[in-house]
């Protein structure tokens, strides 16, 4: 299992598609973080502990309370982890698995500043999203990366 890693100052232009070994994850920067990458609601959650969206509000029960999230769009639509678009900002999803309906954005990585696509700074993980009903962050702890 061999990790691929971009680190430095670089910005990616153009279609391309890195391709870690088997088993191996595209990592980003010194720190050697996992980028995010863009996933399926049917795939598992990139995160799991977002604040419950409360809608409808008491007394009636929340329509879907779950906090999970997935990053399903990603800004960035040229360059791949594999067969996975990698997240420079998108759009992410909360709710239950395979049909998840509160809608939310993702914020500009703070884990890495150097590895940029169109000099937008490719996510990694723990960085966050905000969820728009509940105004809550998401913070992902999994990259989506097979």
């Amino acid at each position: 299992m061999a990790d691929m890693t971009l680190d430095g100052t670089l910005n990616l232009m153009g279609t391309l598609s890195f391709k870690p070994s088997a088993g191996g994850k595209l990592l980003i920067g010194a720190a050697a973080s996992e980028a995010l990458v863009e996933v399926t609601p049917s795939d598992p959650p990139q995160c799991t502990s977002a604040p419950p969206v409360i809608l409808p509000p008491p007394p009636a029960s929340p329509l879907q309370p779950q906090p999970t999230v997935w990053i399903v769009n990603s800004f960035n639509k040229t360059v791949k982890a594999g067969n996975r678009n990698l997240v420079a900002l998108g759009m992410v999803l909360q709710g239950q698995a395979g049909a998840p309906v509160w809608p939310g954005m993702l914020l500009p990585s703070t884990g890495n500043s150097t590895v940029t696509v169109n000099h937008i700074p490719v996510n990694v993980v723990n960085d966050k999203a905000v969820i728009f009903p509940s105004g809550g962050s998401a913070t992902f702890t999994t990259s989506g990366q097979p």
